[in-house]
């Protein structure tokens, strides 16, 4: 979803109790003994696992694990960073040759539809669905992990700013961020640069973007 999970899963793991896991589908999880299974991938007891939404599930996404003691934590990222964020990983190289006429469907068809889903299916009630925005995590980081940390049930209380590193494995692209911010290990404010702000320009009035941006407090 390029919505920034990569940095707050590192947030999170900075707390002992709380795992360190590459991006891991926990849709996969489906059989009666999916507790064990997802206990045997790390010895923490705070199990953090993050696969986001692709473009093939945006309507139907997530499909949860089958375990007990559940806990959702959802990250929102406003629309126009994140499309941004989508075209540099899709079309790479060749992005600023990209149509504009991606980004509606970006916008419409993948970040509205994800995050209304989500939205519908589970709203925040503080015990089992967490929502955060990203905006909100990079601004305030040591209040906001505080909140996660509370959340969750992890013996660390005060937030964080800052995270270790991956152990075992590397943050890389295809599953997590794999680029020079996150490898500071600390976190740091974006400046949007005006070609974000200007996809904003083009898609912020779609009906359905309008409504979701509106519901996440965007607008």
């Amino acid at each position: 979803m390029r919505s920034g999970s990569t940095l707050l899963k590192a947030l999170m793991s900075a707390a002992p109790d709380i795992s360190s896991l590459p991006e891991t589908n926990f849709q996969k999880f489906q059989s009666d003994d999916a507790t064990a299974k997802i206990a045997a991938l790390c010895a923490e007891r705070i199990v953090v696992l993050k696969r986001p939404s692709w473009f093939n599930d945006s309507k139907r996404y997530p499909k949860l694990p089958k375990v007990d003691d559940l806990k959702r934590v959802i990250l929102a990222r406003d629309v126009h960073t994140n499309v941004a964020s989508l075209r540099k990983m899709v079309f790479r190289k060749t992005e600023p040759l990209a149509p504009r006429i991606v980004d509606r469907w970006l916008a419409n068809g993948y970040w509205a539809t994800t995050y209304q889903n989500l939205l519908d299916r589970f709203p925040e009630n503080g015990s089992t669905n967490f929502w955060i925005r990203y905006e909100d995590l990079v601004e305030s980081p040591i209040e906001w992990t505080e909140k996660l940390f509370l959340f969750l049930g992890s013996d660390r209380t005060e937030g964080v700013d800052s995270y270790p590193p991956p152990s075992g494995y590397d943050w890389k692209w295809g599953t997590d961020d794999g680029g020079d911010k996150i490898k500071s290990l600390k976190v740091q404010p974006n400046k949007i640069p005006q070609s974000s702000l200007d996809i904003l320009e083009r898609v912020k009035d779609l009906p359905k973007v309008s409504t979701v941006r509106e519901r996440l407090g965007y607008a």
